[in-house]
């Protein structure tokens, strides 16, 4: 028998008959709701055959008026038509599920892993007709106690195994996320409802107020891990686990939301069917004493073994005893962290990157966190390589080049790396892939007999780039513009000009000449022209050099008219100290006299000598140019930015890197700002866009 219950204008099921009875004994229906359980006539939940009155149960004290009564069953009837014509549609208990515990977590990348867990449920036919009610009443429903029997036998699949979480991930995963949603919230709670889609249940939003509403402990971060499969075509087998405050709301509210039956009593764990069917690749949930685990796998049949794991797990082979880097990577409080390690991950993504060889990082581990501060987001990555063989960098810029690097630049761009060593890795690992088209050693015309390996070895593995302006072109300086400001109404060619019917080309013209005589006015050339009213940027680079083998690469006819055409632009270019330098007007002198007016020092200076690669843009001084970029829109948004700026340092084996992204105001969190620009994103009309 399949029962429809409508309560307070939602409708909810179907549901067998044991459901419903346990659902009487929760308090989430009553006798007096109404309920279909023939396919065509509402009555009372008191008149279902085979339904026993509960001795929790209240009979009703008043009978509702016969025209509420009638209005109640025709809106009823109309409800459960709606439901017949969208079930098919399927889909719609997940929807509210994961829309109420996913909410929790949403910048925290948990929504986003559930959802490719599950996939389209096309052939679920359940579904909850007004979300808003019924997420309401869930709650109700979720915070009453239920009965001694009901919460024995649920209690009765779950033991006593208190092996923390981060010890019941298996020492096969090649990847684990630490999520701490507590941290997230407290930092971003109400820009993440901000972010919300309209219509979700109230259910949602009071559960980022108060994650226990739902039954959850956020004190704790989720976890989640992916176990690599021996086939690295098929997708990594894991879950995400969590805390929960209170069990009982927690599986009422599921239950509930997507009409599942009753759990299944595992070896000290419950164990609900799969969202998808049994033979589906969606997940199932699994209920501890005091956590819950959805777990899922690519191959059906390995979910439940892998979920069976994770459950009995004692600690005993746990990722966190054999691995001292994740062990350090789980003491570490981020908002968000990723540990990443083992041979078979690597097989698995070179596998899903078009086949990349990855083996040279074999062997090797790693983390990425992303930390959200008062006024600056900090996002980080740390690798330890397996040898010395992926270790390129210099560790950081020498004081030579430094002093050609403005402390006032809008962008920065500098590497100094181990040139030559780079070489004998791409010789090995890379240009074997393009067979014989590319020959490091072959004498090049085109190079003035020299070789490709004889023009990198002229580079020493050094180079900075600085951006310190870009001017815009004055229009005077191509002739002003017809018509604008200071145009005079009189003749501007004065006085004695030649009248317009006058011959343009002289009297010595033949009238049928088609082209003008000796007396044609000169003008100024179309390509300077357009040189003129292009940006002038204002730069100073440097690249160290080895002097001897510069001159002689500088020597070759491609590359020396290269160089002749940019200093016929007004750029300079000399080589001084072992550096090559090429510079705009405003830093001409620095390449004669040895060093900027302001080189950077103190901690502007701090992160070349830490790094070997550095990319720095500043906001400000972009917001201060003359560029023809409209005001308001995306530019409101990036005033709120002072610098975003990524370095990293490979000189040893266990290199690191960083991004910032740095706001003006250091007061508020930066998860608070970044939401905030993400809602102004997403609320703005497309360029191109016309209102009809």
């Amino acid at each position: 028998m399949n029962i429809y219950v409508h309560k307070d204008g939602t409708q909810y099921g179907p549901y067998t008959l044991e459901q419903v009875q346990q659902y009487i004994q929760q308090g989430a229906f009553t006798l007096q709701d109404q309920a279909c359980h023939d396919g065509q006539n509402w009555v009372p939940l008191s008149q279902v055959p085979g339904l026993n009155q509960p001795a929790a149960a209240q009979p009703a004290t008043q009978q509702p008026q016969q025209g509420h009564a009638t209005q109640a069953a025709g809106n009823a009837q109309n409800q459960f038509n709606q439901t017949k014509a969208s079930s098919a549609k399927g889909g719609g208990k997940k929807v509210l599920i994961f829309a109420s515990i996913g909410a929790v977590t949403l910048i925290s990348l948990v929504v986003v892993l559930i959802v490719y867990l599950l996939g389209d449920d096309e052939e679920n036919g359940d579904q909850i007709v007004n979300n808003e009610t019924g997420s309401e009443q869930v709650e109700a429903s979720s915070n009453q106690e239920s009965d001694a029997p009901e919460k024995e036998q649920k209690d009765s699949g779950a033991t006593n195994n208190n092996t923390p979480l981060i010890e019941r991930i298996p020492s096969d995963a090649g990847a684990v996320i630490l999520i701490r949603v507590n941290d997230l919230l407290e930092k971003g709670r109400d820009d993440i409802a901000a972010l919300l889609p309209p219509g979700l249940p109230p259910l949602v939003g009071k559960a980022l107020e108060n994650p226990a509403s739902l039954g959850l402990d956020v004190s704790e971060p989720f976890l989640i891990h992916l176990i690599p499969n021996e086939s690295p075509n098929l997708a990594p087998t894991g879950g995400i686990a969590g805390k929960l405050s209170d069990k009982e709301k927690f599986m009422n509210t599921i239950e509930l939301l997507a009409g599942l039956d009753k759990p299944t009593e595992k070896d000290g764990y419950l164990l609900y069917q799969a969202l998808g069917g049994s033979d589906g690749a969606e997940p199932q949930i699994a209920i501890g004493s005091d956590f819950f685990y959805a777990g899922g796998a690519d191959i059906p049949t390995d979910r439940e073994p892998s979920i069976e794991k994770f459950m009995t797990a004692n600690g005993s082979d746990a990722l966190i005893k054999s691995q001292d880097s994740f062990m350090s990577f789980s003491n570490d409080k981020n908002d968000i962290g990723i540990w990443f390690g083992g041979d078979s991950m690597l097989d698995n993504l070179g596998a899903n990157l078009d086949n990349v060889n990855l083996d040279t990082l074999k062997g090797g581990s790693g983390t990425l966190t992303l930390n959200f501060e008062d006024g600056e987001m900090i996002g980080e990555v740390k690798i330890d390589a397996p040898s010395n063989d992926m270790v390129y960098g210099k560790g950081g810029f020498s004081d030579g080049i430094l002093k050609f690097a403005p402390t006032d630049t809008v962008l920065a761009l500098g590497f100094a790396f181990d040139l030559l060593k780079f070489v004998e890795y791409v010789e090995k690992e890379i240009l074997p892939e393009f067979g014989d088209d590319i020959k490091l050693d072959e004498a090049m015309p085109e190079l003035g007999g020299l070789t490709i390996r004889d023009a990198i070895s002229s580079f020493t593995g050094e180079f900075l780039a600085s951006l310190t302006d870009v001017k815009m072109p004055d229009p005077a300086a191509v002739g002003g513009i017809p018509g604008g400001p200071g145009a005079s109404e009189e003749n501007p060619f004065g006085d004695d000009a030649a009248p317009v019917e006058a011959n343009p080309f002289g009297d010595d013209m033949d009238d049928d000449s088609p082209f003008p005589g000796s007396g044609a006015p000169g003008g100024m050339d179309p390509g300077a022209m357009m040189m003129a009213a292009m940006p002038k940027p204002e730069f100073i680079v440097a690249a160290s050099i080895d002097t001897e083998k510069w001159l002689k690469l500088k020597a070759a006819p491609p590359l020396a008219m290269g160089l002749g055409l940019a200093m016929m632009q007004g750029y300079s270019i000399t080589e001084k100290n072992d550096f090559l330098l090429i510079a705009s007007k405003d830093h001409i002198e620095a390449t004669q006299s040895g060093s900027v007016k302001n080189p950077v020092s103190g901690s502007r200076k701090e992160i070349f000598e830490k790094n070997d690669f550095v990319f720095k843009i500043n906001v400000a001084p972009i917001l201060k140019m003359d560029l023809p970029i409209p005001p308001g829109g995306p530019m409101e948004m990036v005033k709120d930015i002072s610098h975003l700026e990524m370095a990293s340092s490979s000189s040893k084996t266990s290199g690191s890197g960083t991004m910032k992204l740095v706001f003006t105001d250091k007061t508020k969190n930066s998860l608070a700002q970044i939401l905030k620009m993400a809602e102004a994103i997403m609320i703005m009309k497309p360029m191109g866009v016309i209102d009809e």
